[in-house]
């Protein structure tokens, strides 16, 4: 979120003398709180694809093989 904040252009080129520190202040809250609703619904979307039954048992079962693979059977990817 950070890098993406740094990022963006449209919020940097308020942090200028012509702009007064509340504006600044204002349009900074805004792009985080936007930031942030973005994060939630991005882990959200995960969320919900991964917790469709046969996506769920997919992940789970690929993820299990390749630790039990690596820890187990002492396959290095």
């Amino acid at each position: 979120m950070r890098n993406k904040i740094y990022a963006n252009d449209e919020l940097m080129s308020f942090f200028n003398k012509k702009n007064s520190k509340d504006n600044i202040q204002d349009k900074f809250n805004e792009e985080i709180d936007n930031e942030l609703l973005n994060f939630i619904n991005t882990k959200l979307e995960l969320y919900n694809k991964l917790s469709e039954d046969k996506v769920n048992l997919m992940f789970k079962r690929l993820w299990f093989n390749d630790i039990y693979d690596q820890r187990v059977r002492g396959i290095m990817k």
